[in-house]
């Protein structure tokens, strides 16, 4: 962990009234870990949309990222990187399809491309929009 993370979550940890920085890593852990025990979508082919932030002066990891589009080219449907305005950092834009467990390994693998990646992502079970758009063809 380095140093700037390290007083990021000390502020952090101070502003939000934990006891300290392994409180908020504790809690953030079991968050994350949550997350991935999420069985709604178990079975079911989902369609995700995965936002990947980082640092513009970080090439490694867009080499990284160019890495894991090739992995996982047979579930990404659409891809697009975007520059912030004043080298502010980088967005990697991804939508992928594919069953759920395969949308949580390609997540886990973006978001281990770095530690300063920052991951957001949405998702969408596909038998949803597929009757979605049934219902909607029959008018």
């Amino acid at each position: 962990m380095d140093e700037r993370l390290r007083d990021n979550l000390d502020t952090f940890a101070a502003e939000h009234g934990y006891s300290g920085r392994s409180e908020v890593i504790r809690e953030a852990c079991q968050s994350l870990l949550a997350e991935y025990e999420e069985t709604d979508y178990e079975g079911q082919r989902v369609l995700a949309t995965v936002t990947a932030v980082f640092g513009y002066d970080k090439p490694e990891i867009e080499r990284r990222m160019m890495d894991i589009r090739h992995e996982f080219e047979a579930s990404i449907r659409s891809n697009s990187h975007n520059c912030l305005d004043g080298n502010a950092g980088c967005v990697e834009t991804f939508v992928v399809e594919a069953p759920y467990d395969d949308v949580l390994r390609f997540i886990g693998t973006v978001r281990g491309a770095d530690e300063s990646v920052s991951v957001e992502y949405t998702l969408v079970p596909v038998d949803v929009m597929s009757a979605g758009a049934s219902e909607s063809d029959s008018f």
